[in-house]
């Protein structure tokens, strides 16, 4: 059996006044290690859990943060996407005015003429200003035009030329006839090319029109309009003009609807028109601004479609039609596109200020969200982080009573040391 050491009042005292002296030191000695006041809920329950309640606030703020930085990306490059459109819009605006300009050229013309596979020919290599171009070894009989006020009837006799039958007619007034050949040039045209020796140009055409613009009608005996290849009546053909007005239109409204898809970012698109199958809700976009859940802004996703994207239901986009299918033939045509194209632009601006009035509320919760994550992180440290000019000072008065409390215990002993003399 230990027998217990027996100590002197004053030992005792001194050696728990030592113990206290080194436990507040190592106390210290962590504080200063780590910084902190508070390490565990043992060194101040309220303060160790007050702090760790703001900081776990402050840890699902921050990841809110993230999700709101992907919006700003996703509305800035919608904004884009918005921009280039508009540009494309604008362009458009200038193709109607090219087709406006262009329609103004466009003149109707009756004309009378050989119809598609039928000709008079074919024209041999000879001199084009000749008269004998094309025999009309079978054409006798009589053809009668009447066009307008003007009626002429021309007999037309075996082994008569093209050039003559031409002839005849261009000597009435109110008429005007050429013979066209393969290549769509007319006899006058060829003479002035010829030089030497003309090469063939294939098959021969007659082309009548009236100089006033009235449609022609044609009557024959024999088999004359039968081998002239000519119909009863004229056909209006339209002349001048720019056919490639449409089909530029058709092309920017390919690209309108291209720009669109392509306006996406991380797999999010606000102007598709697209919000899933069967969606009954125009958000596109919902951005949670607290850490519950319970408040979030939301954006709502557009049809910015030439036509309104089929999975859009009652959606008209844009309004501008579907791409290949627009015509600027007619003055109407022009003039419906032309409202279109306000309504487009009037539809782009509305839009425009719509996502920037999204944008400036999630930059705003932005702002206030990262002040409130670094005031719940400054009011934790308040709780928990020790002042090191403080904890600096209690080490050192610490270790200099540490050193007080041994000497002082070495004193106390001394009289047992005494008492041992007493037997030397």
């Amino acid at each position: 059996m230990t027998q217990a050491v027996t100590l002197t009042a004053a030992m005792r005292a001194n050696l728990l006044s030592l113990q206290t002296t080194g436990t507040q030191l190592g106390t210290a000695q962590l504080d200063l290690s780590t910084g902190n006041k508070v390490n565990s809920a043992l060194d101040n329950p309220v303060n160790f859990f007050a702090a760790q309640s703001l900081n776990s606030r402050a840890s699902a703020l921050s990841g809110l943060l993230d999700n709101m930085g992907q919006a700003v990306s996703a509305i800035q490059a919608t904004n884009q996407g918005i921009t280039n459109i508009t540009a494309l819009v604008n362009q458009l605006t200038s193709i109607t005015n090219s087709a406006t300009q262009n329609l103004a050229n466009i003149t109707t013309q009756n004309v009378l003429e050989t119809t598609s596979g039928n000709s008079v020919g074919p024209v041999a290599d000879a001199g084009l200003a000749s008269t004998v171009v094309a025999d009309l070894t079978t054409a006798a009989g009589t053809m009668t035009l009447v066009a307008g006020g003007t009626t002429a009837t021309f007999t037309v006799t075996a082994g008569e030329t093209l050039t003559q039958l031409v002839n005849q007619i261009n000597a009435v007034s109110g008429l005007n006839a050429s013979i066209v050949y393969g290549d769509g040039t007319t006899v006058s045209a060829q003479a002035a090319q010829a030089t030497g020796t003309v090469e063939s140009v294939g098959n021969a055409y007659l082309n009548i029109t009236s100089t006033n613009g009235s449609s022609i009608a044609a009557t024959g005996t024999g088999t004359t309009l039968a081998v002239l290849g000519l119909a009863a009546s004229s056909v209006a053909v339209a002349k001048g003009g720019d056919g490639a007005n449409s089909t530029d239109y058709n092309s920017v409204l390919t690209q309108i609807n291209a720009l669109v898809t392509d306006t996406n970012y991380q797999g999010t698109n606000l102007i598709d028109g697209n919000h899933g199958p069967g969606a009954t809700t125009t958000t596109a976009l919902s951005v949670n601004v607290n850490e519950l859940s319970t408040n979030a802004i939301a954006i709502s996703g557009v049809d910015l479609t030439t036509n309104g994207n089929a999975l859009n239901v009652g959606g008209t986009g844009l309004g501008l039609g579907a791409a290949g299918s627009a015509s600027l033939a007619t003055t109407t045509d022009i003039a419906n596109a032309q409202t279109a194209i306000k309504g487009a632009l009037s539809t782009l601006q509305t839009t425009a200020s719509g996502f920037a009035n999204s944008l400036s509320l999630i930059q705003t919760r932005q702002d206030f969200t990262t002040n409130l994550v670094n005031t719940l992180q400054d009011g934790a440290s308040q709780l928990t982080i020790a002042d090191k000019n403080q904890e600096g000072a209690d080490l050192l008065a610490l270790q200099t009573q540490q050193q007080l409390g041994i000497e002082a215990l070495s004193l106390s002993s001394q009289a047992n040391q005494s008492v041992l003399r007493l037997f030397a």
